[in-house]
Protein backbone atom coordinates (compact mmCIF):
# COMPACT_ATOMS: atom_id res chain seq x y z
CA UNK A 1 0.00 0.00 0.00
CA UNK A 2 1.02 3.62 -0.75
CA UNK A 3 2.39 4.76 2.31
CA UNK A 4 0.46 8.12 1.92
CA UNK A 5 -2.76 5.78 2.21
CA UNK A 6 -4.48 5.98 5.67
CA UNK A 7 -7.52 3.90 6.41
CA UNK A 8 -10.68 4.62 6.36
CA UNK A 9 -10.49 5.51 2.43
CA UNK A 10 -13.34 7.87 0.90
CA UNK A 11 -13.66 7.93 -2.79
CA UNK A 12 -15.73 11.18 -4.39
CA UNK A 13 -17.45 11.01 -7.94
CA UNK A 14 -18.43 13.31 -9.70
CA UNK A 15 -21.97 13.34 -9.19
CA UNK A 16 -24.34 15.43 -6.73
CA UNK A 17 -22.29 16.01 -3.31
CA UNK A 18 -24.02 14.77 -0.25
CA UNK A 19 -25.77 16.59 2.04
CA UNK A 20 -27.44 14.32 4.64
CA UNK A 21 -25.50 13.98 8.33
CA UNK A 22 -24.63 10.36 7.27
CA UNK A 23 -22.48 10.65 4.85
CA UNK A 24 -20.90 13.85 5.51
CA UNK A 25 -20.00 12.69 9.11
CA UNK A 26 -17.61 9.98 7.10
CA UNK A 27 -15.62 12.97 7.35
CA UNK A 28 -14.89 13.28 10.96
CA UNK A 29 -12.72 10.55 11.02
CA UNK A 30 -11.44 9.85 7.14
CA UNK A 31 -8.31 8.80 6.92
CA UNK A 32 -7.95 9.23 2.74
CA UNK A 33 -9.71 11.36 0.23
CA UNK A 34 -9.61 10.36 -2.98
CA UNK A 35 -11.33 12.38 -6.00
CA UNK A 36 -12.07 11.26 -9.22
CA UNK A 37 -11.32 14.20 -11.62
CA UNK A 38 -13.71 16.56 -11.75
CA UNK A 39 -15.30 16.33 -8.35
CA UNK A 40 -11.81 18.05 -6.77
CA UNK A 41 -13.75 21.24 -8.28
CA UNK A 42 -16.50 20.26 -6.13
CA UNK A 43 -14.54 19.54 -3.07
CA UNK A 44 -12.59 23.12 -3.37
CA UNK A 45 -15.78 24.94 -3.60
CA UNK A 46 -16.49 23.48 -0.05
CA UNK A 47 -12.68 24.61 1.05
CA UNK A 48 -11.93 20.64 1.52
CA UNK A 49 -8.93 19.24 -0.29
CA UNK A 50 -8.60 15.67 -0.82
CA UNK A 51 -5.44 13.67 -0.60
CA UNK A 52 -5.58 12.06 -3.80
CA UNK A 53 -6.60 12.65 -6.81
CA UNK A 54 -6.95 10.27 -10.02
CA UNK A 55 -8.30 10.64 -13.70
CA UNK A 56 -7.32 11.87 -16.67
CA UNK A 57 -7.53 15.83 -15.24
CA UNK A 58 -9.38 17.52 -18.29
CA UNK A 59 -12.18 18.77 -15.76
CA UNK A 60 -9.67 19.99 -12.86
CA UNK A 61 -10.53 23.72 -12.57
CA UNK A 62 -6.93 25.28 -12.60
CA UNK A 63 -7.55 27.94 -9.73
CA UNK A 64 -7.78 25.40 -6.86
CA UNK A 65 -4.73 24.21 -5.98
CA UNK A 66 -3.61 20.72 -4.99
CA UNK A 67 -0.82 19.50 -3.22
CA UNK A 68 -1.39 15.79 -2.70
CA UNK A 69 -0.59 12.55 -4.81
CA UNK A 70 -2.43 12.49 -8.78
CA UNK A 71 -2.38 9.46 -10.52
CA UNK A 72 -2.87 10.68 -14.11
CA UNK A 73 -4.87 7.69 -16.25
CA UNK A 74 -6.23 9.46 -19.77
CA UNK A 75 -7.83 5.95 -20.85
CA UNK A 76 -10.69 5.98 -22.34
CA UNK A 77 -11.52 2.53 -21.70
CA UNK A 78 -12.89 2.67 -17.93
CA UNK A 79 -14.58 5.67 -15.96
CA UNK A 80 -13.03 7.93 -13.36
CA UNK A 81 -14.64 5.95 -10.64
CA UNK A 82 -13.69 2.49 -12.36
CA UNK A 83 -9.87 3.79 -12.22
CA UNK A 84 -9.97 4.63 -8.44
CA UNK A 85 -11.51 1.67 -7.36
CA UNK A 86 -8.50 -0.27 -9.69
CA UNK A 87 -5.93 1.84 -8.08
CA UNK A 88 -7.08 1.04 -4.41
CA UNK A 89 -7.89 -2.75 -5.34
CA UNK A 90 -3.58 -2.80 -6.42
CA UNK A 91 -2.77 -1.25 -3.41
CA UNK A 92 -3.95 -3.70 -1.46
CA UNK A 93 -7.49 -1.43 0.65
CA UNK A 94 -9.51 -4.10 1.29
CA UNK A 95 -12.64 -1.49 2.07
CA UNK A 96 -13.80 1.82 0.39
CA UNK A 97 -16.91 4.05 0.59
CA UNK A 98 -18.38 5.28 -2.73
CA UNK A 99 -19.22 9.40 -2.14
CA UNK A 100 -21.21 11.28 -5.06
CA UNK A 101 -21.67 8.47 -7.31
CA UNK A 102 -25.54 9.28 -7.85
CA UNK A 103 -27.85 12.47 -9.16
CA UNK A 104 -26.56 15.09 -12.22
CA UNK A 105 -26.48 12.67 -14.81
CA UNK A 106 -29.06 9.86 -14.98
CA UNK A 107 -26.61 7.47 -16.84
CA UNK A 108 -23.93 7.90 -15.15
CA UNK A 109 -26.07 6.58 -11.78
CA UNK A 110 -26.94 3.62 -13.08
CA UNK A 111 -23.47 3.35 -14.72
CA UNK A 112 -21.89 3.53 -11.34
CA UNK A 113 -24.45 0.90 -9.67
CA UNK A 114 -23.73 -1.63 -12.27
CA UNK A 115 -19.57 -1.12 -11.09
CA UNK A 116 -20.77 -2.35 -7.52
CA UNK A 117 -21.67 -5.52 -9.56
CA UNK A 118 -18.03 -5.79 -11.03
CA UNK A 119 -16.19 -5.05 -8.06
CA UNK A 120 -17.84 -6.09 -4.73
CA UNK A 121 -15.85 -9.77 -5.01
CA UNK A 122 -12.48 -7.26 -4.98
CA UNK A 123 -13.31 -4.99 -2.47
CA UNK A 124 -15.50 -4.16 0.53
CA UNK A 125 -17.54 -1.36 -1.19
CA UNK A 126 -20.06 0.63 -0.52
CA UNK A 127 -22.07 3.41 -1.60
CA UNK A 128 -23.67 6.00 0.68
CA UNK A 129 -26.40 8.46 -0.74
CA UNK A 130 -28.38 11.12 0.38
CA UNK A 131 -31.05 8.74 0.68
CA UNK A 132 -29.57 4.76 1.43
CA UNK A 133 -26.53 2.90 1.39
CA UNK A 134 -26.32 0.70 -1.27
CA UNK A 135 -24.07 -2.72 -1.50
CA UNK A 136 -23.63 -5.94 -3.61
CA UNK A 137 -22.90 -9.22 -3.03
CA UNK A 138 -23.35 -12.90 -3.47
CA UNK A 139 -25.09 -15.61 -1.14
CA UNK A 140 -26.12 -14.77 2.39
CA UNK A 141 -25.22 -11.68 4.01
CA UNK A 142 -26.62 -9.99 7.22
CA UNK A 143 -27.37 -6.27 7.63
CA UNK A 144 -27.63 -3.89 10.69
CA UNK A 145 -30.54 -1.97 10.48
CA UNK A 146 -33.55 -0.66 12.57
CA UNK A 147 -37.51 -1.23 12.50
CA UNK A 148 -39.42 0.62 9.41
CA UNK A 149 -35.73 0.84 7.46
CA UNK A 150 -36.92 0.80 3.37
CA UNK A 151 -35.33 -1.85 2.20
CA UNK A 152 -35.31 -2.77 -2.12
CA UNK A 153 -33.32 -5.52 -3.78
CA UNK A 154 -32.35 -5.23 -7.57
CA UNK A 155 -30.75 -8.40 -8.86
CA UNK A 156 -28.23 -8.49 -11.94
CA UNK A 157 -29.42 -11.45 -13.48
CA UNK A 158 -32.65 -13.24 -14.47
CA UNK A 159 -33.97 -16.33 -12.93
CA UNK A 160 -31.99 -14.99 -9.45
CA UNK A 161 -33.23 -16.91 -6.20
CA UNK A 162 -33.47 -15.03 -3.23
CA UNK A 163 -34.62 -15.73 0.09
CA UNK A 164 -35.09 -12.99 3.09
CA UNK A 165 -35.32 -13.26 6.97
CA UNK A 166 -36.57 -10.08 9.21
CA UNK A 167 -38.31 -7.91 6.23
CA UNK A 168 -41.47 -7.15 6.31
CA UNK A 169 -42.38 -8.84 3.10
CA UNK A 170 -40.62 -12.24 3.33
CA UNK A 171 -39.07 -13.54 0.11
CA UNK A 172 -38.53 -17.80 0.33
CA UNK A 173 -36.33 -19.16 -2.81
CA UNK A 174 -38.49 -16.31 -4.97
CA UNK A 175 -37.06 -16.28 -8.73
CA UNK A 176 -36.40 -12.70 -8.79
CA UNK A 177 -35.14 -10.71 -12.22
CA UNK A 178 -34.48 -7.21 -12.80
CA UNK A 179 -37.55 -5.24 -12.08
CA UNK A 180 -39.58 -3.13 -9.92
CA UNK A 181 -40.83 -5.73 -7.79
CA UNK A 182 -38.51 -6.11 -4.71
CA UNK A 183 -38.72 -2.92 -3.89
CA UNK A 184 -39.58 -0.70 -0.71
CA UNK A 185 -40.17 -3.73 1.40
CA UNK A 186 -39.38 -3.36 5.20
CA UNK A 187 -37.14 -4.31 7.87
CA UNK A 188 -38.81 -5.73 10.86
CA UNK A 189 -36.26 -5.21 13.61
CA UNK A 190 -32.27 -4.46 14.14
CA UNK A 191 -30.97 -7.49 11.80
CA UNK A 192 -32.31 -8.77 8.33
CA UNK A 193 -30.80 -11.28 5.74
CA UNK A 194 -30.35 -11.72 2.31
CA UNK A 195 -29.78 -14.79 0.37
CA UNK A 196 -28.69 -14.50 -3.09
CA UNK A 197 -27.73 -17.21 -5.72
CA UNK A 198 -26.64 -14.34 -8.20
CA UNK A 199 -25.07 -10.87 -7.52
CA UNK A 200 -27.71 -8.88 -5.98
CA UNK A 201 -28.19 -4.79 -4.77
CA UNK A 202 -29.26 -3.71 -1.16
CA UNK A 203 -30.70 -0.75 -1.13
CA UNK A 204 -31.24 0.74 3.11
CA UNK A 205 -32.60 3.57 3.34
CA UNK A 206 -31.59 6.01 6.14
CA UNK A 207 -33.22 7.14 8.96
CA UNK A 208 -35.69 9.90 9.26
CA UNK A 209 -34.29 12.51 10.67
Amino acid sequence: MQTSIKLPVIIIANGAFPTHPIPLELFEDVGTVICTDGSFNTLGKLDLTPHVIIGDMDSIDPNYEFHGLEIHDSSQENTDLEKALDWVVKNGIESVTLLGATGLREDMTVANHYILFDYFEKLNIEMITDYATITCHKGQRSFDSFPGETVSLFPQRFGTVVSTTALKYSLNEMVLDPSARAISNQSLGVTFSVVATEPILVFRGHPEN
